[in-house]
């Protein structure tokens, strides 16, 4: 008595849809963010621009960095960039920045469509 007949279309179309249900996963992942310069709680010395790495490229017209200061005002008027080289660092240039604690908000739009934000936090000494 076999436990499994391979030779089943139904077993065979099961097999395949398993399949195609791992890679389409694999396909559709979002941009997470892996290291940001300054990094997250960080004491800086006034940087001159905000880099976010990320795992997947960004779709630059959907994807932004924003900094405000410590009342939460913004602290950055330009647009922030995402790389042309590699789509998965996005950046933001800086004034010069007085001493005080500035809060990064992210929004990264994966170039599948999926979207991710967060924020983290640095001093400037």
């Amino acid at each position: 008595m076999k436990l499994f007949d391979f030779s089943s279309s139904a077993l065979r179309a099961s097999m395949a849809g398993a399949l195609a249900l791992v890679v389409s996963s694999a396909a559709f992942a979002h941009a997470h963010l892996i290291s940001s310069v300054p990094a997250a709680n960080a004491e800086a010395v006034a940087p001159t621009e905000v880099t976010i790495h990320f795992t997947e490229p960004l779709e630059p017209a959907f994807s932004k960095i924003l900094l405000a200061d410590a009342s939460g005002k913004p602290a950055a008027a330009g647009a922030s960039t995402v790389e042309g080289q590699d789509a998965r660092v996005m950046r933001l240039a800086l004034p010069q920045l007085s001493a005080g604690r500035y809060a990064v908000h992210w929004v990264a739009v994966a170039t599948d469509g999926h979207r991710t934000q967060g924020d983290f936090a640095f001093n400037v000494k």
